[in-house]
């Protein structure tokens, strides 16, 4: 019998923290990747396998939300688990939670397969004989989807950073990682302000694959009080977009 979730005892380590003592926000994308790859084998379907059938999981959205940044050396325990399937894409979520089961971050991913060899976007029924598309766990980290993010017609960036794809960006499947576009992002933000103010939620959504060697042009803009855009493009086409929205 599967398990209702997949979870880790954690001890954070150090190079996870910013100036402040607390855990930066982009390695929770880190420790949600490896919990993934681990939450994908329970449940039958890790990427070994997918690779039989010409097949990859690839990230599509994700929304994090921070409910209390975890402070150095804070010891943790984090959950994954499969949420079923919403039209072409299969959901997972994630909580990382105190020693006392109180919520630190809450998130909810949503992730499509992918033909290797044609790099295209597979059907969710090529693995329904591996993973069903009924949830694992009927616990929603966050009760909406992550959800499509925008960048506003009328709304003009602040300032472009071109960031090249390198060595430390790529990953076994010979792309840019997706851990590292959050990183990307926040480090485009003015120094001052994220080291000054607390994200409270990160939404993501990947649409075109970078790779190494390849540039991709970050465009920076304030959307609102306490809310930045990142987008990241190529030949005039979008690879990435995120919403960084913080308070205090």
């Amino acid at each position: 019998m599967i398990p209702s979730r997949c979870e880790q005892e954690l001890s954070l380590p150090c190079y996870f923290f910013d100036i402040n003592r607390n855990l930066r926000p982009a390695s929770f994308f880190d420790l949600a990747q490896e919990i993934a790859v681990h939450g994908s084998a329970q449940v039958g379907a890790p990427d070994w396998t997918l690779k039989t059938r010409d097949l990859v999981w690839v990230l599509v959205r994700m929304h994090v939300h921070y409910d209390s940044l975890p402070k150095l050396y804070q010891k943790v325990r984090l959950q994954t688990w499969h949420s079923g399937v919403y039209g072409p894409l299969y959901l997972r979520d994630y909580m990382m939670l105190d020693e006392d089961g109180n919520a630190l971050v809450r998130s909810t991913s949503s992730w499509a397969l992918m033909e290797i060899s044609t790099r295209t976007i597979a059907r969710c029924d090529r693995i329904f004989d591996l993973l069903p598309p009924e949830p694992q766990c009927l616990e929603r980290a966050i009760d909406a989807n992550a959800p499509k993010v925008m960048w506003p017609r009328d709304l003009q960036s602040e300032l472009t950073v071109n960031h090249p794809v390198t060595y430390s960006d790529t990953d076994y499947n010979g792309h840019a990682n997706n851990a590292r576009y959050p990183v990307w992002a926040l480090d485009a933000l003015p120094l001052e302000y994220v080291t000054s103010h607390v994200l409270k939620d990160f939404y993501i959504n990947y649409n075109r694959e970078l790779h190494p060697g390849e540039t991709a042009t970050l465009a920076v803009a304030r959307r609102a009080p306490g809310s930045w855009l990142v987008e990241g493009s190529r030949d005039g086409s979008q690879n990435f977009i995120c919403r960084m929205d913080f308070e205090g």
